[in-house]
């Protein structure tokens, strides 16, 4: 508390102190307008409400499309190359059937992965930015 320079607090800054000191402890009533919401109940984690207790409403993520095969030869080589480069090396690595099964599926990952980010969709059209991102 701030004091005079002969040490003395007057009545008028005691009381605007306590007054400060209650309205943070939460003794001061301020009226309807400013009364504190009542505590949400508290819900087991496991239980399968503990989201939507807190949400008005639930979210229903929309069905995501179905994942369909390559039309052209090539990028099924590529595809698997990408997937079948890592799996020629772990079956190297394991069986031990000599370097040039290891060679050829490090440049069948290299390649097919090299070969997809080339031929990748360009759905942005040319002098447009990507936009602010995931909209939620």
């Amino acid at each position: 508390m701030p004091e005079h320079e002969d040490g003395d607090i007057t009545p008028e800054e005691n009381n605007a102190w306590d007054a400060i000191v209650a309205d943070l402890s939460g003794q001061v009533n301020l009226g309807p307008q400013f009364t504190p919401e009542p505590e949400p109940k508290e819900l087991a984690p496991e239980s399968p409400d503990y989201i939507d207790a807190y949400f008005d409403e639930g979210y229903e993520p929309p069905e995501p499309p179905p994942i369909k095969a390559p039309d052209d030869a090539i990028a099924r080589f590529a595809w698997a190359g990408v997937i079948g480069g890592p799996v020629a090396m772990l079956g190297n690595y394991v069986i031990g059937l000599g370097t040039v099964v290891s060679v050829a599926g490090l440049v069948a990952t290299i390649g097919g992965f090299a070969f997809l980010i080339s031929r990748r969709d360009k759905h942005v059209p040319p002098g447009e930015d990507f936009g602010d991102g995931a909209v939620v």
